[in-house]
Parts: C-alpha cells; structure tokens; sequence
C-alpha cells in the first residue's frame, strides 16, 4: 500500500459455502479517484464493496483503510455507503432518516440541518421530505439513500448502482455531486452494470468476471487496447451455440446478448489480420456461421465498446 492509496486489497477472497464470490483480488484506490466497479450481475461487485465497508470479513488476503488493517468508530465515521438494499423507517419522514444517519455518523445540528437543506434541494426531495418514508416511490427512496451516504461528507464513498431509479436530471446532479466529491478529496468506489456511465464518470475502472479483475485502468487506456479490434452483431433465424465459432482466426470472444427488446443475437469480437483486412475478417465468420447450420436475419459491425472486454478469453491480456 503506497502512502496516498485511501484503499488498499491484497488478495482478497471471499466464498459462501461452496461459491467463490471474490477470488484473490488485489486493488487500490487513491484520494479523490472515482473508481468504476463493472461486471454483471454475480461478478462480486457488491460482495467487494461490503467487504470495502467493513461489513464483511474476508476468507483470505489483506484489506487496509488509510493504513489500517482495520476499521474503529472514526474510520467508519469517514465512510459513506448506498446499497441495493435500502434501510428506511418507513413510518418517519424522509427528514427524520436523514437527520438520523447525519448525526449517527457525528455531524453536529447547525452542520447537518445545513447539509441536509443543500442535499434535498439538489436531489429535488425538499416537497417531499415532511412526508412518511413510506409513501415514498423507488426513486424517491433512492434519492433518500443518496442524501444519508453523503450527509457527512465522506472521505470514502461506496455506492452500489447509485444511478438506478433516478430520473435524468436526479442522475446529472448526482454525478456533478461526485465529481465535486472527489475534487475536494473523496475516494469514490461505484458498482455499476452501465458501461457507458462508468467511462464518462471514472477516472479508473475496475472490470469483474467471476469474482477475478481481468482489467484495471483508465477507460481511455482500457478502450485504446481494442484498437483496429472489430465487434459483429449477427442476428440468426437459425440459432447455433456461440463457442462454435471461437476456433475462428482473430476471433476473441463471442457471447450470447439480448436487446432491449429481448431478442438474442451473437456478439463476435475479434481482430482483422492484415490479410484482407475487416472484409476477410467478417467472411470467415460469414462462413463459418452457415457451415454450422446458422441463418442470418441480420448483421451489424461496428467500433467496440467498454463493455467488450469482457468478450476476451481469460488468458487475453486487454
């Protein structure tokens, strides 16, 4: 751990029962980073930042926070969460939750009634927060959760899909409120599924699959390691199993996607060869697809994305 990581994880693992939820993870995060945590669902994103919030024990590995190799009442104090579970009281106000998990983590009365008027009138909940939890919607609650993470200013934020529920403008003010969180200083840590989000948000990101990092950097470095690479969306009326067609030359990933109408199509990655270029890149794989018994309704190639990385074969160094 180098003296400005805030973080630090010296491979970390963690199971429940017989599943591997984390599996020798090493990170760390400086002061005033916006770290992006990506993978999909069961990747272990969430498991790392309970473990990041001291509410769980690793198996095995090291885990420091400023230095220490533990938690006391003070270095809690400096940490904010949101999780996907949200814990409200219902019967009180949306004030009164708020009021409570400002003062729990220290701020004294002037300073949290002023912080909590600055928070509920940017997260537009200022109509509403005389008003029972419980007549609050899902976003409402999100919101809610948004104000009490950072109430006290943390020095450390661990948010877990903090977006999700917000409308378009609860969502651009939440990321100017990070962004000005971590210029002054805060260590932000966000689990996300949206790749999209985490490259214009992050200044690193962090990809998961199956509880391993199989990427860490900054996403205009990340993205730059699939130059020249190719990504094809082929839609089969005939479908065939997507490993048949890893044996492709170039090929390095193919995975099984769904629109957002829920159709499925095949999403090809790979890397044209200075034989023939894209043209003869995307004909073997043309090929290829009929010769195993596919139909083609329609095909698309374009630039790859973020979030095809995750394509990569384990032993692909992005």
């Amino acid at each position: 751990m180098s003296s400005g990581d805030v973080l630090a994880l010296d491979g970390v693992s963690r199971s429940f029962g017989s599943i591997a939820a984390l599996r020798g993870v090493t990170l760390a995060a400086g002061e005033g980073e916006i770290i992006g945590l990506l993978g999909e669902n069961g990747s272990g994103k969430s498991t790392l930042l309970r473990l990041m919030a001291g509410l769980l024990r690793q198996d095995f590995g090291d885990i420091a926070w400023w230095g220490q190799g533990r938690l006391d009442r003070g270095s809690f104090r400096r940490i904010g969460v949101l999780f996907d579970h949200l814990g409200h009281w219902d019967p009180l106000t949306g004030y009164e939750n708020a009021w409570y998990f400002a003062r729990s983590y220290g701020l004294a009365p002037g300073a949290a009634r002023s912080r909590l008027d600055i928070l509920f009138g940017l997260l537009d909940l200022r109509e509403r927060q005389n008003d029972p939890v419980a007549t609050y919607s899902y976003g409402m609650r999100r919101k809610l959760a948004l104000i009490e993470a950072l109430a006290h200013e943390p020095r450390l934020l661990l948010l877990d899909e903090p977006s999700m529920g917000l409308d378009y403008h609860a969502r651009l003010t939440l990321y100017t409120l990070l962004q000005d969180a971590a210029r002054a200083g805060t260590t932000v840590i966000v689990a996300s599924n949206d790749m999209h989000e985490a490259a214009a948000l992050a200044t690193r990101v962090v990809l998961f699959r199956n509880g391993q990092v199989i990427a860490n950097g900054p996403p205009q470095v990340l993205l730059r390691s699939l130059d020249r690479a190719i990504r094809i969306d082929i839609r089969l009326t005939a479908p065939i199993a997507p490993d048949r067609l890893n044996g492709i030359p170039g090929v390095e990933g193919v995975s099984e996607e769904t629109d957002g109408g829920g159709a499925s199509f095949l999403r090809v990655l790979g890397r044209a060869d200075s034989d023939g270029g894209t043209s003869a890149f995307l004909a073997r794989v043309v090929t290829e697809v009929v010769e195993q018994g596919g139909r083609i309704g329609g095909l698309e190639v374009g630039a790859p994305s973020l979030g095809d990385l995750f394509l990569r074969s384990p032993g692909d160094e992005p």
